[in-house]
């Protein structure tokens, strides 16, 4: 994957979602792109998070592989030009001048139905998961829902299924379409520290499966997974797990163990060394990370199944197809 490099023309609107606070610009080749920032406001303190953009740009090459549908990635230049000319990028915006991680603007996305929801779920009204799950039942990709949810699990991505942001529909020419986006907290998080290197350093250790599957559960009502959100309590009922031998995930599963280390280091050579904070170190990692990780996906999915994390989970042991030993 070549990914294309960008200078940014025109700063267009903020957009209302995301503690990064990200733009919507104007690229030199007259697209319009969001734009993201790793400097970000929390609770009135300035913070980097130094990884996201290197997150970001992995994952949108991950998605790629597995045909998972996502706006194409840029690599976006700001100006200092830019800058001068838009004091609010610098000041109110936090932006700087360099290289930036941009996808492309996803139009007639269907913004409506998340503000109401969000509405309807503070009044308390008792009709308001059934028009949820609407939201995502009526989509022509279904198919692309185990996909999704497979790399998820792949890259550690906590933050998808309780931010009603992370996944959007939006009008094609073919009909709605779910998208996936916001991949900056994959890796368990957009933070390069000790606490990170030591989760991705374990991925190969007994106990990484059954924390892995912990870190799922968060304690509401419900069955046990059930705490994965309202976004995956939704679109799960589009995974079929009904047959063991012939189920959702076989595909997906399968494409992600053939996953090699060469395909793994050109992805990486494709990411900037600014966007790297130990540039060495953080390949190796995410590179060990991943390699393991994907071989961890039948016993995480099996436990996620076995725990009702799917409604079309009759019992049983998923089967699946070849290949995985030997793959790393």
């Amino acid at each position: 994957m070549l990914v294309q490099r960008i200078y940014v023309d025109a700063f267009l609107k903020q957009l209302g979602q995301g503690m990064s606070a990200p733009l919507v610009v104007l690229g030199s080749d007259q697209m319009r792109y969001i734009l993201k920032n790793q400097r970000v406001s929390l609770q009135g303190q300035l913070k980097v998070w130094d990884c996201m953009f290197l997150n970001e740009l992995l994952t949108t090459m991950i998605a790629e592989y597995l045909h998972v549908p996502t706006p194409p990635a840029a690599i976006a230049e700001l100006d200092k030009r830019i800058l001068e000319n838009g004091p609010t990028l610098r000041f109110a915006h936090r932006f700087t001048e360099g290289i930036h991680f941009a996808s492309l603007e996803i139009p007639d996305r269907e913004e409506n139905l998340l503000e109401n929801y969000e509405q309807l779920r503070a009044m308390g009204k008792p009709y308001v998961n059934r028009t949820w799950n609407s939201f995502f039942s009526n989509i022509i990709n279904v198919d692309d829902i185990p996909k999704i949810i497979a790399m998820d699990l792949l890259i550690g991505n906590f933050d998808r299924y309780n931010n009603s942001g992370n996944l959007i529909v939006a009008q094609t020419n073919e009909g709605r379409m779910v998208f996936s986006i916001d991949h900056g907290h994959a890796f368990f998080g957009p933070v390069w520290d000790t606490n990170k290197m030591a989760i991705l350093r374990s991925v190969n250790t007994p106990q990484f499966v059954p924390h892995f599957i912990s870190g799922l559960q968060q304690p509401t009502q419900g069955g046990w997974l059930n705490g994965m959100g309202r976004v995956f309590r939704a679109i799960q009922e589009n995974i079929d797990l009904t047959n063991p031998s012939d189920h959702s995930f076989l595909s997906v599963i399968y494409e992600i163990e053939c996953l090699s280390e060469a395909t793994l280091d050109g992805w990486f050579s494709e990411i900037p060394d600014e966007w790297y904070v130990d540039k060495a170190n953080q390949i190796g990692l995410m590179k060990h990370f991943l390699l393991h990780q994907k071989n961890n996906l039948r016993a995480i999915i099996q436990q996620m199944a076995e725990r009702e994390a799917f409604i079309n989970f009759r019992g049983g042991m998923l089967q699946w197809k070849g290949l995985r030993a030997g793959t790393v």
